[in-house]
């Protein structure tokens, strides 16, 4: 099963609507916080060896690392 599928499918059958829906606002506008949360469930969910957030103004972009390898 493809990584975000696995994701959205656990947030649907565990009631947590931030993991089952693709787009999310906080309340407490604190996205920062919200994104490695989620990022945090993702990881586990998915048996990732953790995640990233990319630098960037505005928008922010999480990513999950699943392997790593030297670059040759």
């Amino acid at each position: 099963m493809i990584d975000a599928k696995r994701i959205r499918s656990f947030g649907e059958t565990n009631s947590i609507d931030e993991l089952a829906q693709s787009y999310v606002t906080d309340v407490d506008d604190d996205l920062e916080v919200l994104g490695w949360e989620l990022s945090a469930a993702a990881v586990r969910i998915c048996d990732a060896l953790g995640a990233y957030r990319s630098p960037s103004e505005g928008d922010a972009r999480f990513y999950i690392i699943k392997t790593t390898s030297w670059a040759g």
